[in-house]
């Protein structure tokens, strides 16, 4: 009876060795795991495949790619036709990319005879408008007065 006993723990011990095995994975040198990194040149650092940074003070986004390779962004200058444009630097110097990149403002005048309309675009460096504000100044009267007399015009009253 010990006999039979032993036979089915060795039976039993076997077929837990053998089908343990199934449950390893098996490991080819396809899965094997190596590090692979990037070197920004200009600052040193490391970057592992798909890490991405923005270089401080230059508002350039740094990207590691596949191929070991660095990707550069870097704010564009958009190209705006209409008005008098300007750069604005960006209220956050310091922040990652693309919030660091300046904005632009455009401003274009149009006159009439009741005074001057300006409009003032402001654009992201991808050229897209982000804000747009008119502003109305009014000519009340052309005449020039003598000096220290202050400009009257008529007056209306409303009763409600």
């Amino acid at each position: 009876m010990e006999s039979i006993s032993i036979v089915i723990y060795l039976v039993a011990m076997m077929s837990l060795t053998i089908g343990g095995s199934q449950a390893i994975p098996y490991r080819s040198s396809a899965y094997l795991y190596t590090q692979q990194f990037c070197m920004d040149t200009l600052t040193g650092r490391q970057l592992y495949i798909g890490e991405v940074f923005t270089r401080e003070d230059q508002c350039v986004r740094i990207q590691c790619l596949e191929s070991q390779q660095l990707w550069e962004d870097s704010c564009q200058v958009p190209k705006l036709t209409q008005g008098n444009c300007k750069p604005i630097p960006s209220t956050e110097p310091h922040a990652e990319y693309p919030r660091c990149c300046p904005l632009y403002e455009c401003k274009s005048y149009e006159s009439n005879s009741g005074g001057t309309l300006e409009q003032t675009n402001t654009y992201n460096h991808y050229g897209t408008l982000r804000s747009s504000q008119l502003t109305e100044m009014i000519v009340i009267d052309r005449r020039t007065l003598p000096r220290g007399e202050i400009p009257t015009a008529s007056a209306r009253k409303y009763q409600v």
